[in-house]
């Protein structure tokens, strides 16, 4: 199958040695990076952010702007058959889904993976895109003046988990909201990244303190485990 990097939050800052690690993964001098920032409404701060943090990676960049710009569906295409690293950006996850339905990319970026001709990779919703269900705390869940948490479904369901990005910050609604759900849960902290590789699945990370825990209810036992993660470096 395909390659995944999912990322579940902090900076680019902080996720450098993910991003490097990454980017190694591209077995050329020169890679091909499409940034696709779908779920912050292509702001212009966050390609601007990228392309610094990428370039210096050695990353030819280009960003799919499906919210401020207008493309063909051959242009969609062209793009998404230039990158080697196909990188989508945090932000509201349910709009983001929207969007990619209207211009069918939530499909072409299945092909991808079927097809394996580009690492899939993101950050926060950019993460819990290729899972079967997210956790998310996106607009539309608003409530009382305040953010409330709720379930995006209908990703692109590439790995049958229910993925909740920044799990330091998630700790007891998401374990209490997991009860509602048959799939297994996969938690975890910022600066941690699920990665999938030549057939094999593995967790990485840049911070040593972060963590990742597979978790599940089991007759009603709640059962939850950490996962062993390789630490990375920026060497």
């Amino acid at each position: 199958m395909g390659r995944i990097v999912a990322i579940a939050g902090g900076d680019l800052q902080s996720n450098n040695a993910i991003n490097k690690y990454m980017v190694k993964m591209v077995k050329k001098t020169k890679k091909n990076f499409l940034f696709i920032g779908t779920a912050s409404g292509d702001a212009e701060g966050y390609i601007d952010t990228i392309n610094v943090a990428f370039g210096c990676l050695n990353c030819e960049i280009k960003s799919l702007c499906l919210t401020t710009q207008k493309y063909t569906e051959s242009e969609i295409d062209a793009l998404l058959a230039w990158a080697d690293i196909i990188y989508v950006g945090g932000g509201n996850t349910f709009s983001m889904m929207e969007i990619w339905r209207k211009h069918g990319v939530d499909r072409k970026l299945k092909e991808i993976y079927q097809k394996d001709t580009a690492i899939l990779a993101g950050i926060s919703a950019g993460a819990m895109c290729w899972f079967n269900c997210g956790h998310s705390d996106s607009e539309i869940f608003w409530v009382n003046n305040g953010v409330g948490y709720g379930w995006v479904n209908d990703l692109l369901d590439m790995h049958c988990f229910v993925y909740c990005p920044h799990y330091e910050e998630r700790k007891g609604n998401f374990d209490e909201m997991l009860k509602e759900k048959t799939v297994p849960g996969l938690a975890m902290e910022s600066d941690t990244a699920f990665v999938e590789e030549n057939g094999a699945i593995y967790f990485i990370k840049s911070n040593e303190s972060a963590n990742a825990y597979l978790m599940r209810y089991i007759d009603e036992r709640f059962e939850k485990i950490q996962l062993e993660i390789q630490v990375v470096s920026i060497e």
